[in-house]
Parts: structure tokens; sequence; C-alpha cells
């Protein structure tokens, strides 16, 4: 049995015992592989991996573009969703959701913020690129840019409904 230290609080000896070499083995072994990771992977150096973390984003998304790269351009495609009566009619939801409460429910401009989407004379064009454009953008007499709230797909529904409203070129 190992010695006592020679001090007691409360009754309890404290004993002089060695820590257990198994324990003592895993310590050494956890500071092992630590420098190892250090050496071949970037921590304060480059590494020896020539791992990086932008390198591994960069190939996931481009390997998810290639992947789902025909998906979007269906979803997203204005001249395909022009012909997709399903896909119009959640342009029209879109619509109603996030652009009726300046341009009207009938988008004619009638609430005296947004202009009348249903005449033929559009300051910024009514081709259907040029509407993705604006929703995407927004304009410089007061539309805020929806692109970044709604999101490709939506944008490219919601511009096929305008454009089939009437005043699309």
């Amino acid at each position: 049995m190992a010695d006592k230290i020679g001090h007691s609080i409360d009754g309890i000896e404290e004993y002089d015992n060695p820590i257990p070499g198994w324990l003592m083995w895993l310590l050494y072994a956890t500071i092992a592989f630590a420098v190892g990771y250090w050496v071949v992977y970037p921590g304060f150096w480059p590494g020896t991996a020539g791992w990086s973390q932008a390198k591994m984003y960069e190939e996931e998304i481009r390997v998810a573009e290639a992947e789902y790269a025909e998906i979007r351009k269906k979803e997203s495609d204005i001249y395909t969703i022009l012909k997709n009566p399903a896909a119009l009619a959640e342009g029209k939801e879109i619509f109603a959701q996030n652009c009726s409460p300046c341009h009207g429910v009938e988008a004619k401009g009638d609430t005296g913020i947004g202009p009348n989407l249903t005449d033929a004379e559009w300051l910024y064009g009514g081709t259907p690129e040029a509407i993705v454009k604006i929703i995407n953008d927004g304009t410089e007499k007061g539309m805020p840019p929806w692109g970044p709230q709604i999101g490709p797909v939506k944008v490219a529904k919601v511009s096929a409904f305008v454009h089939t409203l009437g005043g699309g070129q």
C-alpha cells in the first residue's frame, strides 16, 4: 500500500498512489495522435496532406451542382414554367402572398404603391428575363429585391405568372 501524504481533512486521509499505467499509456497515445494529426492536417500551418476546408467545400459544391443541375434548370426555367399550368398556379399563390400588397389582388396597381402589371407599358421591360431581373434585384423606384427572400424557383414561377397577366411582351 502507498504511503500517506500526511494531511487529513474531516478524517479523510490522502494516499500517494501512483497513476495507473494504462491511464498513462492512454495519455501518451493521445499526445502522439494529436502531434501526428497536427502535422498531417492544417492547424497553425498548411499541413502535409494538402487538405483544406475550402477545398472540401468547393468539391462538395461542384459535385452537388453537377448532380442537381438538370433538376434546377427545369424548376427555374421560366419558358418551361410558362407551359406548365400547375407551376403558373403556384406563381399566382406566390404573387398573392408577396406581391399583392403593393400591386393589388388583380395586379392593376390599385393600391397606389406598385404599378399596374396588366397593361402594355412597363418601365423596366416585360420580357420574362426582365421580369426575373426586376423581382430578383428590385428597382430604384421602390420595389425591394425579392430574389434573396423567396429563392430562384419561386422567382421563376411568379415571373411566369406576372408575364401571363398581359403586360409581358
